[in-house]
């Protein structure tokens, strides 16, 4: 099976390893350049070229994108990662279709960001869907779902770790649907969606008059390898990267944002809209 893949992040890399070692991968197409890349994550651009992958960079508007695939004519277009909407005249240039890998349990969490807003949300669990593309966003014919369960002493970068086999997996699981000539499909429940933007490090300034459950979930939801959540401070700009509610009766200080006690532990105990919250890692 021709595959042409889309992808990006370490999850792309994952993702394009397991199709290489399983489908015949003819070409990669990979984000245009971002600073980012190679230093807060890894490139794929550089893998697919180490591994002597046919690659281009694009976005999915491009001409040389829809070129790029037309000339390759492969039987599956598989998206990982990619953050660019692929139009329909090219994803039906694949006489199998397009699959996407998306981080939620659709239809739930469709959009950007949907591990980071699952967090925020205090979702008990998160999971993996791979799924058609239609003209939508998100909002193809699910194929598989793979679910993680979720407690509330992880964060961002602890799902991303549980993910990232998950991936592998759910590759290795789809490709041998295709392989057998069966590939389970089922209409999403479009009335159970939801969607979500994209975030920005803004997103993370912390808001005291907000409940303690609240922001602790913001907390979780942009810790590394996010920017992390902050707030002012005399000393400047202050990170916090792990916090936890406070079980404990405290002084009545009707302040959110103030430093009310010390744990045993020494953590500053701030106030809330509803209580404290204890910092237990946190950086100017």
């Amino acid at each position: 099976m021709r595959v042409v893949f889309f992808g990006n992040h370490d999850v792309g890399i994952a993702t394009l390893d397991t199709l290489a070692e399983q489908a015949d991968v003819v070409g990669v197409v990979a984000h245009p350049t971002d600073p980012e890349e190679g230093d807060r994550y890894a490139s794929l651009f550089d893998f697919a070229l180490k591994n002597n992958l046919n690659v281009i960079r694009g976005a999915g508007k491009d001409t040389s994108v829809l070129e790029f695939v037309k000339e390759l004519a492969p039987d599956l277009i598989w998206i990982t990662d990619y953050r660019y909407i692929l139009p329909s005249h090219l994803f039906s240039v694949a006489k199998l279709g397009a699959i996407n890998l998306h981080p939620s349990l659709l239809p739930r969490y469709r959009g950007r960001a949907s591990v980071n807003w699952a967090i925020l949300r205090g979702e008990s669990e998160v999971g993996l869907t791979a799924h058609f593309i239609d003209e939508g966003v998100d909002t193809g014919d699910i194929i598989i779902q793979l679910v993680i369960q979720l407690d509330l002493n992880q964060d961002v970068g602890d799902v991303i770790t549980a993910l990232m086999p998950e991936y592998r997996k759910i590759t290795s699981d789809v490709l041998s649907f295709f392989a057998s000539g069966v590939v389970p499909r089922r209409a999403q429940d479009h009335s159970n969606a939801s969607f979500f933007p994209a975030r920005n490090p803004e997103d993370g300034r912390i808001d005291w008059s907000q409940s303690s459950e609240n922001i602790r979930n913001l907390v979780r939801a942009v810790a590394h390898p996010y920017p992390g959540a902050f707030c002012e401070s005399q000393y400047g700009k202050i990170f916090i990267w792990k916090a936890s509610i406070a079980n404990t009766a405290s002084v009545a200080v009707d302040q959110p944002g103030a430093v009310v006690e010390l744990s045993e532990k020494n953590n500053p105990k701030i106030q809330c809209g509803d209580g404290l919250l204890e910092v237990a890692d946190c950086t100017l």
